[in-house]
């Protein structure tokens, strides 16, 4: 799987270095929410196989 460029071009687009590495950069951002969501489909998944 790859991830859209055209995607990424809009989410740094008008964006500084800073804007995009820094402590409250979207790349930090990106990694939280991905996580976020990595772990709530493993909960999804762990609870839906003890139904």
């Amino acid at each position: 799987m790859s991830i859209d460029k055209d995607l990424l071009d809009r989410l740094m687009e008008g964006r500084s270095p800073g804007d995009l590495f820094g402590k409250e950069g979207i790349l930090s951002e990106l990694t939280k929410a991905l996580a976020e969501r990595a772990l709530s489909t493993e909960l999804d998944e762990h609870l839906s196989e003890e139904r």
